[in-house]
């Protein structure tokens, strides 16, 4: 991207300031492609009812804070480039990203309502399309829980949507601002901390759950943490010998933790008022490592090429695997075999979705940036 581009209303002309040149650099991280395998896995295995995978829904936690983190980076790496960041370009980069698979979801959504739904069913689906398209499905259903049916894992799609649009005005106003990087991790670890203690100060037992689990504010402090660790790699924090000692002791207990979460899900008051500011240590500890470092076991184990390959279908498979095993879950003719053949559907359609959809947006993105996650 170059500093010579036409601005938009939103983009201005390049400023005297640039954050400090940074010694740590995104690129192409295929071990990151075997995190995001790991978050989908364990989301569809909890979905299908798999045993020791009770808090599989961890896996979009992971999504969150993987999310915030690259997010960040790129935007980051824009700034030191250009000394500019490009709303317009940001948002074609996101739109092409995510929304054509989600279009061919929707679709295909439409088409079955219109043949198979009849009454007041088909008008609840059609009010579910509408609000997953608008990403908005996350207020939605904390106003009506489990009233968007096929599309009620949706909400996390809006959640990291909402924040986008947040997200890279809020982080351009700090770097417009002059702030030196390190000041830019603290004010983004402090976002991320009110954040965490508006939830528990909303915690009021059940009543709250809902609105605590699907809402943005309360569960935007995931995303910023992610985005504290990009904005302390790019203050030069990579090398940094008491953080770096400190991660070295803690990234075993960190990844036994999130192990152990996967199987075993906390209860709703543990995880909201303490469980996720944890959850978020732990990972922020295990990228922090896996960016990091060299070679580890856990690099030789997610960079595996299946790993791999599986994390650039994730987006496909979470879109499809819950309208997928809502339908195939009722083909009781199969028995035992329900769960082998939806996962082997849900595989099917997220490969033609990644090949036939996805990649060619893909490709056209690259007009927009350089070595996007």
């Amino acid at each position: 991207m170059s500093s010579s581009t036409a601005p938009n209303h939103l983009a201005h002309r390049a400023v005297p300031f640039r954050a400090p040149t940074p010694a740590f650099r995104l690129g192409q991280r295929p071990v990151l492609d075997g995190v995001r395998a790991f978050a989908v896995l364990v989301v569809m295995a909890h979905h299908a009812h798999i045993p020791f995978f009770k808090g599989g829904n961890i896996g979009v936690d992971i999504f969150f804070v993987l999310s915030g983190f690259l997010i960040t980076t790129l935007l980051f790496e824009e700034w030191n480039n250009t000394s500019n960041i490009s709303f317009r370009k940001f948002y074609v980069r996101r739109a092409l990203r995510l929304l054509p698979a989600l279009a061919i979801l929707l679709v295909f959504v439409e088409v079955y309502t219109l043949v198979i739904l009849r009454g007041p069913r088909f008008w609840e689906v059609q009010k579910a399309i509408g609000v997953v398209l608008f990403y908005v499905s996350n207020w939605v259903s904390i106003l009506n829980p489990g009233g968007l049916g096929p599309l009620s894992h949706a909400w996390s799609l809006s959640i990291e949507e909402q924040f986008y649009l947040l997200w890279p005005p809020v982080l351009f106003f700090l770097l417009r601002a002059r702030l030196r990087s390190r000041r830019i991790v603290i004010v983004i670890a402090a976002l991320a901390a009110i954040a965490a203690i508006h939830r528990y100060l909303i915690w009021t037992g059940p009543p709250s759950e809902w609105r605590i689990y699907n809402g943005l504010d309360t569960r935007i402090d995931e995303l910023l943490a992610g985005c504290s660790l990009a904005a302390a790699l790019v203050a030069g924090w990579l090398n940094a010998r008491p953080l770096r000692l400190l991660v070295r002791y803690a990234y075993i207990p960190a990844i036994a933790f999130i192990l152990f979460l996967v199987v075993k899900s906390l209860s709703p008051a543990t995880m909201y008022k303490f469980g996720w500011p944890a959850v978020e240590l732990a990972l922020v500890t295990i990228l922090y490592r896996l960016v990091g470092w060299g070679q580890t076991f856990m690099h030789r184990v997610l960079e595996l090429p299946p790993f791999v390959w599986i994390g650039r279908l994730s987006y496909g498979l979470y879109l499809w695997h819950f309208p997928l095993f809502e339908k195939v879950g009722g083909w009781k003719t199969l028995g035992r075999f329900v769960i082998p053949t939806s996962f082997a559907i849900t595989f099917l359609v997220a490969i033609l979705s990644y090949y036939f959809v996805e990649k060619p947006f893909l490709r056209l993105k690259l007009r927009f940036t350089s070595g996007q996650q």
